[in-house]
This record gives C-alpha cells, sequence and structure tokens, in this order.
C-alpha cells in the first residue's frame, strides 16, 4: 500500500513562513491604533488621524477581494504570493514617506488592497500545501496560532517604536515583509511539490456527493462570519471600557488582552491534537458554543478591569477552536484553483469583523446576549441541515451522457 502523500519537512516551514506573512498583515492593521495621535500631531490632522489610517486600508482591502479572486484564479497561488507580499511592503514603505494627509490616504489604500492580495494568496498556497496531507488540521491550527498572535503583537512591539517615530512602524512592517518574501522564496525552492490523488475536490470532499460538499462549505462560511464578528464585538467592547472607563493605555490594553491569546492557544492546540481522535464536526461545535458563551458572559461583566478580562477567556477558548476548522472547512473542496474561495474567505471575515463592530458600537449587554443566542441556533441550524442533507439522496442529474 502505497503511503499518505505529506508535505514533508520543507512544507512544515513552509507553513510557518505563511503564518509569518499573515502575521505581518495582521500586525499593521494593529498597530495603527497606537499611531493616530503621534500622526496627527506630525501631519496636523487633529482627531481625523485615526480614521486616514484605517478606512483607506479597510476600503482597500474590501475592494481588492472580488478583484483577487477573479483575476488571479488561473496562477498558482504560491507564486503570485511573492510579488503580492513585495507590492506590500513597498506601500508601507510608502506609509513611511507620507508627508502629507493625501499620500498617507493614498499608501494606505494601496496597502490595504496588497494586504488583500497577500492574505487570499497566503490561505489558497496553504489549501494546496497540505491538500494531500492528513494532518491538515493540525497545519492550519499551527497557521492560526501564529498568525493570530499578531493583533496583540503589533501592542507591543509597535510601542516603542511608536514612541521613537511612527515612521518606524512602517518601516519595520515593509521589513518584516520582505523577509517573509525572502523566507517563502528560500522554502519553495526546497519544499517538493506534493502528488495529489484523485479527484480535484481535496481529501475532504473525496467520495463525497457535490450537493453535501456545497452546504457544508455555506455552514462554514456562516460560522466564519459568526466567529468573527463574536471576536470583534468582544474585544471592541473590552477594549474601549479599559480605554476610555479605566484608563489604561493601547500598551497596557494590549498586555491585557494576553489571557485571551494564551486561551486562543489552547483552543488551536486541541485543534491540532484532538481533530483526528475527537472529529473536526464535534470540536467546531463545542468551539461556538463556547464562543457563544464568551459573548454572553461578557454582557454579564461587571465593568472592573479583572473581570472584563477573565470573560474574554471563553472567547479566546472559542476562537482557538473555530478558526482553524472554518478556515479548513471552508477551503477543503476548493480544487487546485482556489484563490477565488480563499477571497471569498477574506470576504466572509472582513464581513464578520464590520458586523461584531457594529455590535459594540451600540454599547448594550443585550447586543451581545442576542449574537451569542444567534450563534448558539445557528451551530444547531447547522448541524440539523448538514445531517438531512447527507441523508437525502443527490440531485438527478439529467440524461446520462454517452
Amino acid at each position: 500500500m502505497a503511503p499518505t502523500p505529506t508535505i514533508g519537512d520543507a512544507g512544515r516551514y513552509a507553513v510557518i513562513v505563511l503564518a509569518f506573512v499573515q502575521f505581518v498583515v495582521i500586525v499593521d492593521e494593529t498597530t495603527v491604533s497606537l499611531l493616530g495621535p503621534a500622526v496627527a500631531q506630525d501631519l496636523g490632522l487633529g482627531d481625523s488621524a485615526r480614521q486616514l489610517l484605517v478606512t483607506p486600508f479597510a476600503a482597500g482591502f474590501v475592494c481588492a477581494l472580488p478583484v483577487a479572486g477573479i483575476l488571479l484564479r488561473q496562477l498558482d497561488p504560491r507564486r503570485a504570493l511573492i510579488p503580492a507580499t513585495v507590492a506590500f511592503a513597498a506601500a508601507a514603505a510608502g506609509g513611511a514617506l507620507a508627508d502629507s494627509p493625501a499620500m498617507l490616504v493614498m499608501t494606505r489604500a494601496a496597502q490595504g488592497a496588497a494586504g488583500a492580495v497577500t492574505a487570499t494568496c497566503v490561505l489558497a498556497a496553504l489549501h494546496l500545501l497540505t491538500r494531500s496531507d492528513p494532518r491538515r488540521s493540525r497545519h492550519f491550527a499551527v497557521f492560526s496560532l501564529v498568525s493570530g498572535s499578531g493583533a496583540v503583537a503589533a501592542l507591543i512591539l509597535a510601542a516603542p517604536l511608536a514612541n521613537t517615530s511612527w515612521r518606524w512602524c512602517f518601516w519595520a512592517v515593509a521589513a518584516a515583509a520582505l523577509l517573509g518574501t525572502a523566507a517563502w522564496a528560500v522554502v519553495m525552492s526546497r519544499a517538493r511539490r506534493p502528488q495529489h490523488h484523485g479527484s480535484d475536490d481535496g481529501p475532504v470532499g473525496l467520495g463525497t456527493p457535490r450537493h453535501i460538499r456545497r452546504v457544508e462549505t455555506i455552514v462554514n462560511f456562516a460560522a466564519v462570519v459568526g466567529a468573527n464578528a463574536a471576536l470583534a464585538a468582544t474585544v471592541i467592547t473590552a477594549s474601549f471600557a479599559l480605554q476610555q472607563d479605566h484608563g489604561w493605555s493601547p500598551l497596557a490594553t494590549g498586555l491585557g488582552f494576553l489571557p485571551l491569546n494564551v486561551a486562543a492557544a489552547v483552543g488551536a492546540l486541541v485543534v491540532a491534537r484532538g481533530a483526528g481522535l475527537i472529529g473536526a464536526g464535534r470540536l467546531l461545535t463545542v468551539g461556538v458554543v463556547v464562543l457563544a458563551a464568551g459573548c454572553a458572559v461578557m454582557a454579564a461583566a461587571p465593568s472592573a478591569p479583572t473581570t472584563l478580562i477573565l470573560a474574554l477567556l471563553p472567547a479566546g477558548l472559542g476562537v482557538g477552536l473555530v478558526f482553524p476548522l472554518v478556515n479548513d472547512g471552508s477551503l477543503a473542496t476548493a480544487g487546485m484553483r482556489p484563490l477565488r474561495r480563499a477571497a471569498a474567505l477574506g470576504a466572509a471575515q472582513q464581513t464578520g469583523l464590520a458586523a461584531g463592530a457594529l455590535i459594540a458600537a451600540a454599547d448594550s449587554a443585550s447586543s451581545l446576549v442576542a449574537l451569542s443566542i444567534a450563534l448558539v441556533l445557528s451551530v444547531a441550524a447547522s448541524t440539523v441541515v448538514v445531517r438531512r442533507t447527507r441523508l437525502r439522496p443527490p440531485p438527478m442529474q439529467g440524461r446520462a451522457q454517452s
């Protein structure tokens, strides 16, 4: 019996490099929360500095996702990743050189667009690298563990640079992106191209009727939106409470989120170790329920800083369980041309984050409770739909082809 193909040692290094590149994109998105006051003072922007840092990047990111999925669908994302990351680094360097509000807006929009293409190529490349590996869930867990630490790392790593000059933060992002590009070129030159067997539906889809795969993909995308909404709502709610109500600095707030990141790391490790034994479906159900409980706990938590931080623990654990599984499940049936699916996954993530931000802006405990109830009901409904779909015979394919 032939051995099951795996990605090998070089492939495992490639997963780490992909996670690092995603980490850099996340660091850039998060660092701007520290840079607003310094940029405002340097460029004379007043209170509009934060909007000029955040809004153009977000607009460029969201607008570039469908373009990336359509225009790049014929390309190998493993090859497209290098020019995308170089473009992201160049845009970050442009931000460091910005000497006017107009140049800052243009460079941030360009960086958002390049970040969207980079993130899309990262996810698509990760899918192709691990597509025939039975330890695929473990690789996605490692990817989520490394890349997901970017949010809190940004607050810790960027603070010393921001104290010197806000421009150094952009230079650091550019240098890190180029480092990731060089590392990717090295591991790709040494990695063996994995041998694919069977159909183009991937190991998850082999032998599974198309209508079942379609339903399960929709369920995973719904979970992506819900999980990102829950994460954004809880983190933004806690962040505003700690900084506005208790006067914490951004750096202190970032350190306060360390327990959430530790809990997320524990969840990712559980997925890495237990997905094959417990089953991805069961772990996903548990993760969504725990994440919903985190929303409910955050809504009921008193405003004391210690209580707020402890209330983030179930949210972190739920995120650690859910994110690797839904990212894996969303891409599992993408076949050999996954860029379009990866772009759709990025759009689902951004949709969830935007929804979570709106829920947090409502500043209402009932909104968080409603979100937690919606998460529980959605996972229950999804479980029923998937089970019924698996029991339903496949649709008629029409006349048999001669």
